[in-house]
């Protein structure tokens, strides 16, 4: 990997530091470049002990973070098009906060905790791709960081290679920022085109066990 200082001057000035990975082919040439997940996200795919995992299913996984990170921080509304099965289910989540009771103690209202409303959105493929694309239209820039990561190979879909994913996510962009955990469910069981099955997000780490009963979203 690679550091690079990413700026953004509308409004107030935001830089990111990402550190950027390139993969080269068998002729030592660069044939893709991607925003890295970050120590913490890479080790806990890469390092963390578990059976039924295969070096090259952990290289998989890492490259297709990798790749789908870089999409969304850099709009790429087609590549995202193509990774998303047709009939994933895919449930948004955002943060609402109330607005703070007057203080006239207080230049600026104090920002609670517990004060924050969750809403969610459920949206087939067609839908949340129209909503991305009202997304990347609104906003500047779109930086996403992830953190802790747990994976786990789902055993029950027979004949498949099917992994449950969830990472924490800070995601910030021009109009927008919060922080939770992504879950996605991946089917790597074609390992030139892996596909989400399942995308959610929640404020909340849950055990991978439970998280959205992830077997009842999907039983093919």
């Amino acid at each position: 990997g690679l550091q690079m200082s990413f700026s953004f001057k509308r409004g107030t000035k935001t830089t990111f530091v990402e550190d950027v990975a390139f993969y080269f082919d068998k002729g030592g040439k660069v044939d893709n470049v991607a925003f890295g997940l970050g120590v913490d996200a890479t080790n806990g795919i890469l390092c963390k002990k578990a059976s039924g995992w295969s070096t090259e299913a952990r290289e998989i996984l890492m490259s297709f973070l990798e790749n789908y990170k870089t999409a969304y921080c850099l709009r790429r509304h087609e590549y995202i098009s193509t990774i998303f099965s047709d009939d994933a289910v895919i449930i948004v989540g955002k943060v609402l906060k109330r607005k703070p009771a007057a203080n006239p103690y207080q230049e600026r209202g104090i920002s609670i905790k517990g004060q924050e409303i969750i809403t969610y959105n459920k949206y087939n493929k067609a839908d949340y791709l129209t909503h991305l694309e009202r997304v990347f239209r609104n906003n500047e820039f779109i930086n996403i960081r992830f953190s802790d990561t747990g994976v786990q190979k789902m055993t029950k879909f027979e004949g498949k290679e099917i992994y449950a994913i969830q990472l924490g996510q800070e995601y910030n962009s021009s109009i927008y920022a919060d922080k939770g955990y992504l879950f996605l469910l991946v089917d790597i069981t074609d390992k030139d085109e892996p596909l989400i099955k399942i995308r959610t997000w929640q404020p909340n780490e849950v055990d991978l066990d439970s998280i959205y009963n992830a077997g009842d979203f999907y039983r093919n």
